[in-house]
Parts: structure tokens; sequence; C-alpha cells
């Protein structure tokens, strides 16, 4: 009998060590940095996010931002992707530009993981896919990883009980992990938590280099009648914004623009607008993984973005006056093309605006080619 149950144990020992093998493999991977495709000849300098925060040394949010800089003074932008990790189109957005553009007049920065540390871990008991791969026409392949809203809490622990940020947010009760959440503490603080001092290097780049406008790219689930498909502008940022959504629009886009929430204390808009000088807007694309009702949280939805429950829910007019839903849904492709769409045209409106700072660029993929052909069209082979 002794030995029935040591041998009982033995085996409930070995399966344990095989999950754990497998989810630390798993794990680890997670951890791993994506590799960026950095040939395009027209990036002229890449910058650390700790050369505006030293606190940042070293740590997981130390990440590179891109500098075009044409050589022609004029106006200078950041655009950056990766506040919420599970937020995909607003970072392919980014990688789309960093592989393509060229800055003609002006200085352009792309920052692709805003929270570098959010991409290292993704919600606990969601069963959510954790990483995105596009095949390539030449045989080779490209993979991102899907993260999730927050810092990780193996990069910064414990959780205050109570916090009340630069941004006077207070941070408490459910609120209480948002401590770890971008884009609810900017500015930021430079010796504060992992978040905060990424806030704040973002800040201090603002100031120290003098960015004219910022675009921080994000998506949102597709019951939200206020944010989809909607450019978030700063008090000062409305003639700019509204400029370049009606462009948008001409142009058969259905956008729209709000104007930042006076206690929208702690986001990009209203903290960086506040207190900076820069230009600030925030955009918002349809993921259906991001809402309440999602579906499986598998790569294919947030990829092709196809939900039966979002398509149900709106079919039975539960979502009036939100965005449309139909059998299509909202292909990474697609939202990628709005994100890239939208910047480009507050870059133009912005040239248009202010002569005495031109901002001018070039070579990025046609919208609609991308929409009809997939981000496999446009993504840069690593080989």
């Amino acid at each position: 009998m002794k030995n029935r149950n040591l041998l009982q144990n033995i085996v409930v020992l070995a399966v344990v060590a095989v999950i754990c093998v497998v989810t630390g493999r798993i794990y680890l991977g997670q951890l791993q940095n994506d590799v960026f495709y950095t040939g395009n000849p027209n990036i002229t300098n890449v910058l650390k996010l700790s050369d505006y925060n030293p606190n940042l040394k070293g740590t997981y949010n130390d990440v590179e931002i891109y500098e075009f800089d044409s050589g022609v003074p004029g106006g200078k932008a950041l655009i950056y992707g990766g506040t919420h990790t599970n937020e995909v189109g607003s970072m392919l957005n980014a990688v789309t530009y960093l592989e393509n553009v060229k800055c003609e007049e002006g200085t352009l920065y792309i920052m692709v993981h805003a929270n570098n540390s959010g991409y290292s871990h993704t919600q606990p008991l969601l069963g959510q896919a954790n990483t995105m791969t596009f095949d390539l026409p030449d045989g080779t392949t490209r993979s991102f990883r899907i993260g999730t809203r927050i810092s990780n809490p193996v990069h910064q622990w414990p959780d205050p009980n109570y916090h009340l940020n630069t941004s006077n947010r207070e941070l408490k009760h459910e609120e209480i992990a948002e401590i770890r959440n971008l884009n609810r503490n900017h500015p930021g603080v430079e010796d504060g938590y992992l978040t905060e001092a990424t806030c704040w290097a973002i800040y201090n780049f603002i100031q120290t280099e003098g960015i004219d406008f910022i675009y921080d790219g994000h998506e949102a689930g597709a019951e939200s009648v206020t944010l989809v498909n909607t450019l978030v502008v700063h008090e000062n940022a409305m003639p700019l914004g509204s400029t370049a959504v009606m462009n948008c629009v001409i142009n058969n886009l259905p956008l729209k623009m709000e104007i930042s929430g006076q206690t929208s204390y702690g986001l990009s808009h209203r903290g960086l607008g506040d207190n900076t000088d820069a230009l600030c807007t925030l955009f918002e694309t349809c993921n259906p993984a991001m809402g309440s009702y999602h579906d499986k949280m598998t790569e294919e939805l947030f990829k092709e973005g196809v939900s039966g429950n979002y398509l149900a829910m709106h079919r039975a007019g539960l979502f009036p006056n939100s965005s449309d839903f139909d059998e299509s849904g909202w292909p990474i492709e697609k939202r990628t093309a709005y994100h890239m769409s939208m910047s480009a045209e507050i870059i133009n409106a912005f040239d248009t605006m202010y002569p005495d700072k031109p901002l001018k660029i070039s070579g990025l993929p046609d919208a609609q080619d991308m929409i009809a052909n997939g981000l496999e069209s446009t993504l840069k082979s690593l080989a």
C-alpha cells in the first residue's frame, strides 16, 4: 500500500513539474522583448527613455525612441503606441511608421512600446492569447506580444492602498491597480513607481525636445459610444484635431472628435496637455477584445476582430449610436490603417496651420491597400 501511495505521489509531482516547465517557458518567453525592423534608412538617432529619466536605466521600461530628423528646422511630433499593451492597433501603427516613414521637414519621434512592462504579462483568468503572428510573402513571420493594460507586478510591487498622483487622481478601492496604468499617471513622478517614472520620462522628453504635438494610440471595446473611432483632444488642440478629423471625414473615414474631460486626471490628453505646451491628442479604434462582452481571447479575435457576441448585441440594438459592427468585424489591418490615417492627417493639419513650424512626412503605405491586402503586405521581413 505504501509503495502504491509513493508511486501516486511521484506521478503527481512529475505532472506538476511538467506543468511548471511548460508554463515557465511561456512566461520567460513573454519577458523577451519584441524584435523590430530598424533598417529604415531615415532613422537619424535612437534615444532611450532613461536619457530623460535616469531612474529608468536598467529597468524594463527603458525603451527606445526613434528619431526622424529631416535636417530642415520645423515642427516636432511624438507618435507612440503601447500605452495599453493589449490595444494592438496602436502599437502596429507605430511599427508602420518606424519601418516606412521619412520626415521631409521638421522632426518626428516614434515610440512603439510606451509601457514595455505591460507586454511581459497578460491579465489573469482571461485565457488570453499572448502573441500575434503574421506570415510574410517571403516565407518568414513577424510576431508581436500581446500584453495587458497595466505594468507587470513583477516590475512594480506592491500597489499602495491609497495614492494621490501628480494629476490629482485618487487611486483607491477598485482603482488601486491603476498605479500601474500609464494612462492614469501623467505627468508622473521622476523618482516614483516604475509607471510614474515612465510617465515623467515622457513628460521630460516633451519638455526637453520641445515637442509640438503628441499622438497617443489606443483601442476600445465595441460597446463604446464615445470612444471608438474618436480623437480625444486637449482644449488647446481643438483647432488641430477638428481640422484633421474633418479631412478624414472628407476621405470617407467615419471619425469624430471629443474634448478632454476636465477631470480626466492622469490621462495623456489632460495630464500632459495641462502641464506641457504640446498639443495633446489620443485616438481610439474598435477592438472587440477590449470590451466587457468579448468572445474567447484568441489570437484570431485580436487579429480578425470578428465577434459573435458583439454582432448579436449590436443586431439586438443594445448599443445604439455606437460604431458600426457587422460580420466583417474590425480586423487589425483596418484598425492600424485608421490609426495611420488619423495620425498622418494631424501631421498634415499641423503643417498647414503652423507654417513657421513645417512638418512633412512621406513613405507611409496606402491605407486602402493595407486594408485590402493585410499587414502581411506592409510589414518588413527581419530576414
